[in-house]
């Protein structure tokens, strides 16, 4: 790996894995630490990494150095999920009764997210909140895009599954 390909890398992937790390509940601190922890391993280990696998071996460092943290400190912050919030910024009339409709609702979608797989968690994650396009995720996680359509299928259709039982 060059260091044209390092920098391109830090451009496209450095802040949709800090995006990805605060979704999971670390602080703004604590994100750019990983991620920056993550550049650096990238450098030390340059020349014994594909430049085909270098954007999924990027997210699984950053990712296992952000289950080390959590196992250390034996807590995690909930997801924080703002799906919501583009609903409630747009709407004209902001009144006490559509905050609170918005409020239950995004703790829903939190508890919902939070009975799902880690992988199903993730995959909607990336696609509904960070807004990322079937090929970044699988460049990302170094999965085909057919497999990245067909298991956020499965996400999305145990997400309906959940939400039904919970809220129907």
């Amino acid at each position: 790996m060059n260091n044209k390909l390092l920098i391109d890398l830090y451009k496209r992937q450095a802040n949709i894995i800090f995006a990805y790390l605060i979704k999971c509940g670390c602080n703004n601190e604590e994100a750019e630490d990983i991620v920056q922890d993550g550049f650096i391993k990238a450098i030390e280990y340059m020349s014994g990494i594909s430049d085909n696998n270098i954007s999924s071996w990027l997210f699984t460092v950053c990712m296992n150095n952000f289950k080390n943290r959590v196992k250390r400190r034996k807590t995690l912050n909930k997801i924080i999920v703002n799906w919501y919030e583009l609903f409630l910024k747009n709407l004209h009339d902001n009144s006490i009764l559509d905050e609170i409709i918005f409020s239950e609702k995004k703790e829903d979608i939190k508890e919902c997210l939070n009975l799902l797989k880690e992988e199903y968690k993730s995959l909607l994650i990336f696609k509904y909140e960070l807004n990322l396009s079937y090929k970044e995720i699988s460049l990302l996680l170094g999965i085909s895009e057919d497999i990245i359509k067909t298991y956020l299928y499965r996400a999305r259709n145990k997400f309906k599954e959940i939400w039904r039982k919970k809220y129907e």
